[in-house]
């Protein structure tokens, strides 16, 4: 189930037994939990438990229990969740008690799309990022607050620069608002009041180094150093080319990268443009620079302007 799906889910039908909410946005996974707690009648405390349990047996005699002036009692259990011992519960569970589980994923790719390993039984709930058509009426819904609106072109690149993540949308869609009360949030307003997050400048980066813009490329390095994390940098950069070297010679490899259908075409597209030989070049280009760094040979930021350099000029 997509996240976008939970409210009317728990609004028009019984609710299941466990759910298991899983994702790399932080917003969206609180956001669900809070959903679900909303099932729970008054007197919140007798009918709500959100904690970490110690272990099997203690979460299993939580959710034993009946609820107090309410159809449902609601347990949220924080920390590592002992898979085993809840898909046996999820067998014959207690009717009036739903089980939360949040599972929070790094922030550590834009393509991350599989879920972790999930009890048998529960009902997994997709918290990744949303595509920016779900966000869209988010961000007009909190900007009509200050009465004012986003341009199309400002909530896209509002979206790019947070990352997709809901959290930075929030507080900066609050800020801009602010600054814009009354009036309309275009993209310069965007670009000069919100940093880019560190995969956006990855992606103007690598399109650098592919269109061989060596200046662009290494002013952007310089750009990263002072706002963002070279080290998550290196992580970034090598998932996109990498994914670019996986097109070009198996494009049916990218699903097993967690690649969605119509990003895996992107890919193709943009990899027909350069040789298997220069995408290769370049990865063996940034394990080499990545090397230098975690053995101490070169700081982050040498080791990045270097392989920069090197492979924007295709040396």
């Amino acid at each position: 189930m997509e996240f976008v799906e939970l409210k009317k889910h728990l609004k028009t039908q019984k609710p299941n037994a466990c759910y298991a909410c899983y994702g790399d946005d932080d917003f969206l996974i609180d956001r669900a939990v809070a959903l679900c707690l909303s099932l729970a009648s008054e007197p919140k405390p007798f009918n709500c438990t959100d904690r970490e349990f110690g272990s099997a047996r203690e979460l299993t005699d939580e959710l034993m229990q009946l609820p107090m002036m309410s159809e449902y009692r609601v347990v949220v259990a924080r920390g590592k969740p002992d898979v085993a011992a809840i898909a046996e519960y999820l067998k014959k569970p207690n009717p009036s008690s739903v089980l939360v589980l949040p599972m929070y994923t790094p922030h550590d790719s834009w393509n991350r799309t599989s879920a972790p390993s999930l009890p048998s039984g529960c009902t997994a709930v997709d918290c990744n990022r949303l595509p920016v058509k779900h966000v869209v009426p988010f961000v007009q819904k909190i900007a009509e607050q200050s009465q004012a609106r986003f341009d199309d072109e400002a909530v896209g690149l509002l979206y790019n620069r947070c990352g997709g993540y809901m959290t930075r949308i929030n507080s900066e869609t609050q800020k801009l608002a602010m600054l814009r009360v009354g009036g309309t949030v275009t993209a310069a307003d965007v670009t000069e009041n919100v940093k880019a997050d560190t995969e956006f400048v990855v992606f103007e980066l690598c399109d650098s180094i592919l269109a061989g813009n060596a200046a662009r490329a290494l002013a952007i390095v310089d750009g990263m150093a002072k706002n963002n994390d070279l080290v998550a940098a290196f992580t970034l950069i090598y998932n996109r080319f990498r994914k670019l070297f996986v097109a070009a010679i198996d494009p049916d490899g990218l699903t097993a990268l967690g690649v969605k259908p119509f990003q895996a075409g992107k890919l193709k597209s943009e990899s027909a443009k350069f040789s298997k030989t220069k995408l290769k070049n370049i990865l063996d280009m940034l394990e080499k620079a990545d090397y230098s760094y975690k053995t101490g040979v070169m700081t982050v930021y040498d080791a990045l302007t270097c392989f920069v350099a090197q492979a924007a000029y295709g040396k």
